[in-house]
């Protein structure tokens, strides 16, 4: 008979093979879910985006304009913020993330000790379950930027300050993104 945290783990598999996964963090994916003790409940390589927000708070209102797991061009932001919109227009770059549901409190600790050795210096247990013992840890970085652009249908910034706010949120996801491989190699010590 499989105990509650197997039960869970492969939903959340199936859940995985449906939905798929970013391909820089497939392999990471797929370490983690091959070991017993582990298994992920949510995953992104770190991403640009555009978002319309009628206000900050609003999160689930927000209507992305834009979204790229990749480096993005002036261009591409420029053409994406011509689309008329109703709402506060921001540019953000996140860092990768990575929810990993752990069987017991010391394994949750063993995956937050290598991913902060790795560089997340953002990760942290977000929910320990009393019934089953699970616990949840966040994998997360520092490299975030949440920019202003514009408000219904005004940009309040020149193209080069677009040109240099992209720069920027390149070289965050850039920088982001290049932790992922000290993280799969350091899912070693795991196994």
């Amino acid at each position: 008979m499989m105990t509650i945290f197997e039960e869970q783990k492969k939903k959340a598999l199936e859940r995985l093979r449906i939905m798929g996964a970013d391909e820089e963090v497939a392999e990471i994916i797929e370490a983690l879910n091959r070991l017993d003790d582990f298994y992920t409940t949510s995953s992104c390589s770190g991403r640009v985006a555009l978002i319309c927000i009628p206000e900050i708070g609003a999160k689930r209102e927000a209507e992305f304009i834009g979204k790229w797991h990749r480096a993005v061009t002036k261009e591409e932001v420029s053409e994406a913020i011509k689309t008329p919109k109703k709402g506060e227009i921001w540019l953000i770059s996140q860092s990768p993330i990575l929810h990993v549901s752990c069987r017991g409190l010391e394994k949750a600790k063993t995956l937050l000790r290598i991913a902060i050795e790795s560089g997340f210096k953002y990760s942290g247990i977000k929910a320990i379950s009393k019934d089953n013992g699970k616990v949840m840890v966040e994998i997360m970085s520092t490299e975030r930027m949440d920019v202003p652009l514009g408000k219904d249908n005004e940009i309040f910034c020149s193209e080069t300050y677009i040109a240099y706010i992209v720069q920027k949120a390149n070289f965050m996801l850039t920088r982001g993104k290049g932790k992922l491989e000290r993280l799969y190699y350091g899912l070693e010590k795991l196994e």
